[in-house]
């Protein structure tokens, strides 16, 4: 786990064995096809889905992970949010 932001990720647990849980857990389901929560701005330039999950727990974006992870279905409503906020955006934008 040696990334940038390690001792951020350090300070929202109480020890390296529950983030390294929280972490294998979260990338397990971004392997099993549930979509990061990340905007596209600010997900990392790699697909590996440790590195992603990682990212996400630091940047805290609209989870609650406390000790366990949040359900698929509240990763799935969040992301169906972002992508409407997204296309709102664009159609906005596209409008001027």
């Amino acid at each position: 786990m040696a990334q940038e932001g390690y001792d951020t990720l350090m300070s929202l647990t109480d020890s390296r064995y529950r983030l390294s849980m929280i972490v294998a857990r979260r990338a397990a389901q971004l392997k099993a096809g549930i979509p990061t929560v990340l905007p596209e701005e600010q997900k990392p330039r790699t697909s590996n889905t440790v590195t992603i999950a990682m990212k996400e727990l630091e940047l805290g974006e609209g989870i609650s992970w406390g000790n366990e992870l949040p359900s698929a279905e509240e990763i799935k409503e969040l992301q169906r949010r972002e992508q409407r906020r997204e296309e709102t955006d664009y159609s906005v934008a596209k409008g001027n």
